[in-house]
């Protein structure tokens, strides 16, 4: 009997059109003999179903043409005349979103609530891992390179902008890369060289989130990205990327739109950073089995040439496409490595179910009043 997937993404997000994109790659590549799969939009804080296979669906997205659903005990409910039905009722669901509610730890919370496994790091790891603060704090405590950073909210800058700014100058010193805390897909990023560059950066980060992240930019490096996910025999490492890109920092328009396509400005598989690639498997390996995440994780890093040293930069937990041509190398084609974390996410929470523990606490007041 196949297994019923909700295939769900979109969200109140500015990276929702490519979450759109990593959709309907997924949805192509499943494999419909083992998997019954309903793609389910989130727009404007509702979900929708119906159709949206492919991208012409969103070219616009018109709303009414689709069946408005709720998540609720477990499903997909429509309500109509004041009266639910139920819809869909997945067995597990493959996380598509991009930033926002879908990825910061909101939709996992919802579908723990109900009891539906997902493909993805759970409520607290998607949170801390959306957080490029509180996350860079994290792998300080794990002895990982961090690159020297300042954390700053809209707030404070709002109210003190000269000292804002001549604190982050005094710490950090310049060249200075300037991002929103919350944010992916290189949107809201700067570099600063002075103080009015700094001011433009920061001015440009609050817009797309209220924290934002100061750090020393790296005068040589490059950025490396690794990927992983764990199936029922482990955890299986990619191999290592170096994404092209035309300017000093990658940019959404590398990732996105190169040559008027979206396909990203290519890239060198593996890293020609020699042994350095040991490091970074190494070191994702580490990372994804110590903060006990799930489904498929983009590490990204950045190799100082200067120094020869690998830096932690972040943990994307739905990255683009899921990542997918970084297990090519391995042999692992897209619909099998889709199967495989499908597979996992379920076993995993049966497993969990089977984990109770009854105290019989209440038992003692059965008939009685407390004392």
């Amino acid at each position: 009997m196949k297994r019923k997937v909700a295939l769900i993404f979109g969200g109140r997000s500015v990276e929702s059109d490519i979450s759109v994109i990593t959709a309907v790659q997924a949805y192509k590549h499943v494999d419909k003999s083992e998997f019954d799969v309903e793609p389910i939009f989130i727009y404007d804080g509702d979900f929708y179903m119906g159709g949206m296979k492919t991208l012409g669906d969103f070219t616009p997205f018109e709303a009414h043409k689709h069946e408005k659903v709720i998540l609720y005990t477990g499903g997909f409910y429509t309500i109509k005349r004041g009266k639910m039905k139920k819809a869909f009722a997945p067995d597990v669901a493959l996380i598509c979103c991009h930033g926002g509610e879908g990825e910061n730890g909101t939709l996992q919370a919802m579908l723990d609530f109900y009891g539906i496994p997902y493909t993805s790091p759970g409520v607290a790891q998607s949170a801390i891992c959306m957080d490029k603060g509180v996350s860079k704090q994290l792998f300080e405590n794990m002895l990982l390179n961090v690159i020297q950073s300042v954390i700053v909210t809209k707030g404070e800058y709002d109210r003190s902008k000269d000292n804002t700014l001549s604190y982050i100058e005094s710490v950090l010193g310049y060249p200075i890369i300037v991002k929103p805390a919350r944010l992916g897909s290189s949107i809201g990023i700067s570099t600063a060289n002075n103080k009015e560059e700094l001011e433009y950066a920061v001015d440009v980060a609050k817009e797309f989130d209220d924290k934002i992240v100061a750090e020393q930019k790296l005068s040589d490096f490059i950025e490396v990205n690794c990927a992983v996910f764990r199936d029922e025999n482990g955890i299986v490492v990619s191999e290592t990327e170096r994404p092209l890109s035309a300017h000093e920092i990658l940019t959404f328009e590398d990732k996105y739109m190169a040559d008027g396509k979206m396909s990203g400005g290519g890239r060198v598989t593996p890293a020609d950073i020699g042994e350095l690639n040991s490091v970074i498997k190494a070191n994702t390996e580490r990372i994804y089995a110590e903060l006990d995440l799930d489904g498929v994780v983009r590490v990204d890093y950045l190799v100082d040439g200067t120094r020869n040293k690998v830096y932690i930069n972040e943990i994307n937990t739905v990255p683009g496409s899921l990542a997918y041509y970084l297990f090519e190398g391995k042999g692992i084609t897209y619909s099998e490595m889709l199967t495989r974390i499908l597979n996992y996410a379920v076993g995993k929470k049966s497993e969990l179910r089977r984990r109770t523990y009854k105290t019989g606490v209440l038992e003692n007041f059965r008939g009685g009043k407390t004392k």
